[in-house]
């Protein structure tokens, strides 16, 4: 073995098992993910938005996070809503929320995130999010994984705020958070 190749080795060898040992916890992250873009889809199955909310053949959902949140949501892109189709536009920028009926956010701060919600109140916009944090703050559906098994926590009072109404049958699954 040459001098450059031993002199390197050591780096080389630290490179892969940084890697190896990160790449399980990206595909768990993704597997994590992909489970709560299942989850988002169901939620928006169960809720229904005012007479004069403005949907017509599309449910635009809306999505803020890193590259990992939003691949997981390119499966249920054009999923049946009903008799309406799911339209997943992922935002880079915290605006044009108008063009949502549904926003999913993932790991925003807790000012930018009391904005956002500030921004949208009383709109019918369905806010889903990742923990109880997220629901207790402002937003509507909060996601908590608790020892591998997902906790849906509802903030009945914002949902009723926006006008939307989620079915019994999902409220009967989630623990609420003020009535």
């Amino acid at each position: 073995m040459n001098k450059r190749v031993k002199k390197c080795l050591p780096q080389l060898l630290g490179l892969g098992l940084l890697l190896n040992t990160h790449l399980p916890m990206l595909a768990q992250s993704l597997e994590e993910q992909t489970v709560l873009a299942a989850l988002a889809l169901n939620i928006v199955r169960f809720t229904t938005w005012p007479i004069d909310a403005p949907i017509k053949d599309t449910i635009d959902f809306c999505v803020i996070g890193d590259n990992v949140v939003q691949q997981s949501f390119t499966g249920i892109d054009h999923k049946a809503v009903g008799n309406k189709t799911l339209q997943i536009i992922n935002l880079s920028r915290l605006r044009n929320f108008e063009d949502c009926h549904a926003l999913y956010v993932s790991e925003l701060k807790q000012n930018v995130l009391l904005q956002v919600f500030a921004e949208i109140k009383k709109r019918p916009l369905l806010t889903i999010g990742e923990g109880y944090d997220f629901a207790a703050q402002g937003g509507m559906v909060g996601l908590e994984n608790v020892e591998g098994k997902i906790t849906l926590h509802v903030n009945l009072t914002r949902v009723h705020e926006s006008n939307l109404n989620i079915s019994a049958r999902l409220l009967k699954l989630a623990k609420i958070i003020g009535n």
